[in-house]
């Protein structure tokens, strides 16, 4: 390191300069040096301010040193009060006085763990297979016809079914999604009765829904059931102006809210969730399928396949949490009726 960098109190007064300070830019000397004009001038500056640092050095007073420690002899009480401590007495050693000593755990101490219950594994979980029929249609009559159809099978459920069971049907919609648009018109409309067909319906192409189909979702003993139902409602309203959505959702029924009131618990529950959960399954969610092009026809195999197996478990999802239903109200209906006899602290069960 060269001696120009080091501090003035390390280099005794010893600086060698190797050139000429007239010829240096005045931008590189210290401010003390720079009204020097040659070497003379800048060897009696240093010389100078030498001196100062070691006179500031010698001046420098010393730290104090801490008193060393008396041992005063051990004497019987006396009346006489003790003497008030010396000023000497350092705030450290006050402070230490007069707070408690910390308690310290012990070095084998080891906090209690929280008790996890074990994680359901889903990548272990087999895939939804759907075998059962696809009906698709994307016409005007061919929907209207195909929703004729659906009431006659509600017409002949109701001649079996006890007046008080409502008929379930799954109900699901699908759109176009845009980052830069936002969310395109409704473009697939999924209705699934029972376990081995499902209905798929293109609605994008409509220019209003037809008579068959609203007196479908409006029958008094027909239940929509869904994942986030209430929501699809409003949407469809919102497309298509004839769609009462207060109507709709005063009679559908939320499969994640009935699941959290069966097992008490909270939040918002998914359909893939729900899957894991009732039926240890799980679904495909590929984005690539989700997230196409709802409203372009014809549609191809994989989405025909992603809109029917949402509905067809939608509809294993309702019959589970029915049955679960029946369980908890058999269980709570067989439950011994306890009787208190008057005038004795007897219980009595029936």
């Amino acid at each position: 390191m060269s001696k120009r960098t080091l501090p003035l109190w390390l280099t005794n007064g010893k600086i060698e300069f190797k050139k000429d300070v007239s010829t240096m830019s005045k931008g590189t000397l210290p401010l003390w040096l720079s009204t020097a004009v040659n070497n003379e001038e800048l060897k009696n500056n240093v010389k100078s301010v030498v001196a100062i640092e070691a006179f500031n050095v010698a001046n420098k007073p010393a730290p104090a040193k801490p008193a060393p420690a008396t041992h005063a002899p051990v004497t019987a009480p006396s009346a006489t009060p003790a003497p008030a401590t010396s000023p000497s007495t350092t705030p450290s050693a006050i402070v230490a006085e007069e707070e408690p000593a910390k308690r310290r755990l012990r070095s084998n101490y080891s906090f209690p763990k929280e008790k996890k219950q074990p994680d359901l594994r889903v990548e272990y979980l087999p895939f939804v297979n759907y075998t059962g029929v696809i009906d698709y249609y994307s016409t005007f009559h061919d929907v209207a016809f195909s929703c004729d159809q659906m009431m006659q099978w509600v017409m002949k459920q109701q001649e079996t079914l006890p007046p008080e069971q409502p008929i379930p049907i799954a109900f699901d919609l699908e759109w176009p999604f845009s980052f830069q648009t936002g969310p395109g018109r409704t473009a697939l409309m999924q209705l699934c009765a029972s376990t081995d067909r499902c209905l798929l319906l293109q609605i994008s192409c409509l220019q209003k829904l037809p008579a068959a189909l609203l007196q479908l979702l409006y029958h008094p003993r027909v239940m929509l059931h869904g994942v986030n139902i209430k929501n699809d409602f409003r949407k469809l309203a919102r497309d298509f102006p004839e769609v009462n959505a207060d109507r709709l959702i005063e009679r559908c029924v939320e499969l994640g809210q009935w699941y959290n009131r069966l097992n008490g618990s909270t939040g918002l529950m998914s359909l893939a969730r729900l899957v894991e959960q009732l039926l240890r399954l799980r679904i495909s969610k590929d984005k690539r399928v989700r997230m196409s092009k709802w409203d372009v026809l014809p549609l191809s195999d994989d989405q025909k396949l992603y809109a029917a197996i949402d509905v067809y478990i939608g509809h294993q999802l309702y019959l589970k949490l029915a049955e679960k239903q029946r369980e908890r109200e058999d269980a709570e209906n067989s439950a011994p009726e306890v009787k208190v006899e008057p005038n004795s602290s007897v219980l009595q069960c029936s």
